[in-house]
């Protein structure tokens, strides 16, 4: 039993010396042998604590890797060895040793010519033949990148206007955002970098884990800037280049197609149709306040368009106005229900208004022809042929010369403008006549004039 047990405690000491021998082994590794093992699938950039491991080929999983001070940490997470097993697979072992490496040894693993020193062959007296030729020049190593400080901000929003700059020494965890002004990266980023209405810069020290997207302005990246999200460039100027010039079809501006053109006709006859219709049930229905509208319109016409353009300019105000009376008070809450009925309200007014304008510019047309018509559903259909007359006149010469007819249809919306203002007036004077009690007394057509 004894000697059981001693082959058992030998045989576990020897498992001891040679895991012993191996982690010594493993901790003893050169900074050139590390290289060698790393060289081919990272970069290895020195940092001010430690190195920086940034793969070769692009890796959904790992985007850099980084040795500080003992830790290793990936893309901003600190992993254990197991960890690093299951992330980095055969890579672990090699990024592991890296740890038990000081800090000059470190540096030395990140420079090539330092990596290569400790290799290099021992020195030969020159010959003769070779003493005499000049000596090449030393090329200088490169200059290490910049060293980033311990200052780290959140996310970077900035929206109207101004430039937000991320120096070399400054770390952001988190996006930074820019709508309407520059932005310029030439430090560390974690998140997204997204530029909108203004340019967008990565110097030479720029690191950015997130996408770039610049919107609108020119993007410009110095080739040693890191990126490893993705880039979109959307807008002018893209990398400094602008797309080419827009240039103008005047022909097409001026006339537009043919279907627009006849579109644009057909909609005009359609609304004009529906004006006649709407004027026919006002005058079916209120046919003598139709007729007061008229006469007073035709009256004191200037009077009634500067009481309509006071209503209109007033009225969004006094409806707003009106409705936060109602919410303040508790008892005018209920009353908020009767505000569309309200604006409807206004609405059958101005028709009102318009169709008693229309009455009265179908009067005047067919006096015009020498006609004395009674028919107040004839003289509302003429009247609103009359007013959107001009308006029907500029859409057909569109329909033949395209822009050339722009005139004559804007003058008459103007046309069109100035009736319903007019009318919508002549409706509130009319209004506030009737309450007071003395009606305005209709217009009459005169009698035919005899021969």
């Amino acid at each position: 039993m004894r000697r059981q047990i001693f082959i058992a405690l030998a045989v576990l000491t020897v498992a001891l010396m040679a895991r012993t021998a191996y982690i010594v082994h493993a901790q003893t590794a050169t900074a050139a042998e590390l290289r060698t093992q790393l060289s081919s699938r990272y970069d290895i950039v020195a940092l001010q604590q430690g190195i920086a491991l940034v793969p070769k080929t692009a890796n959904p999983r790992v985007r850099m890797i980084q040795v500080i001070n003992g830790a290793v940490t990936v893309d901003g997470d600190t992993l254990t060895a197991a960890q690093l097993r299951d992330r980095l697979g055969a890579d672990a072992g090699p990024i592991v040793q890296l740890t038990y490496l000081s800090a000059a040894e470190q540096r030395q693993l990140a420079s090539p010519e330092g990596a290569a020193a400790p290799q290099a062959a021992p020195e030969v007296p020159p010959s003769p033949s070779t003493a005499t030729q000049t000596p090449a020049p030393s090329v200088p190593p490169p200059p290490e990148p910049p060293a980033r400080s311990v200052e780290r901000k959140g996310d970077i929003v900035r929206i109207g206007g101004g430039a937000v700059t991320v120096a070399d020494n400054e770390r952001v965890e988190g996006d930074v955002v820019a709508i309407g002004g520059s932005v310029t990266i030439d430090g560390e980023v974690t998140g997204d970098v997204v530029g909108v209405g203004g340019g967008l810069t990565l110097g030479p020290h720029a690191i950015v884990r997130g996408e770039v997207t610049a919107v609108g302005g020119p993007f410009k990246r110095d080739p040693q800037a890191q990126v490893f999200g993705k880039v979109n460039e959307i807008g002018i100027g893209a990398n400094g280049r602008t797309l080419p010039p827009y240039r103008m079809n005047m022909p097409e501006i001026l006339f537009g197609s043919l279907a627009s053109r006849l579109g644009r006709f057909a909609t005009t006859i359609v609304r004009v149709l529906m004006f006649i219709l709407f004027a026919l049930i006002v005058t079916a229905v209120a046919r003598r306040p139709v007729q007061q509208i008229a006469a007073r319109i035709s009256a004191e016409p200037v009077r009634a368009g500067l009481v309509g353009l006071l209503a209109e300019i007033l009225f969004v105000p006094v409806l707003v106005v009106t409705i936060l009376a109602l919410v303040i008070s508790i008892i005018g809450i209920p009353l908020l229900l009767l505000v569309p009925f309200g604006i409807i309200l206004v609405g059958i007014v101005m028709l009102v208004g318009f169709t008693g304008a229309a009455h009265l510019a179908g009067t005047w047309t067919l006096q015009r022809f020498g006609r004395t018509e009674r028919n107040p559903y004839l003289i509302a259909a003429v009247g609103i042929v009359a007013i959107a007359g001009l308006t029907l006149i500029g859409r057909l010469f569109a329909l033949a010369l395209g822009g050339l007819g722009a005139p004559f249809y804007i003058a008459g919306y103007l046309l069109e403008y100035v009736a319903w203002t007019i009318g919508f007036g002549a409706a509130i004077q009319t209004w506030l006549q009737m309450r007071r009690g003395a009606a305005v007394p209709p217009m009459t057509t005169p009698p035919p004039a005899t021969a």
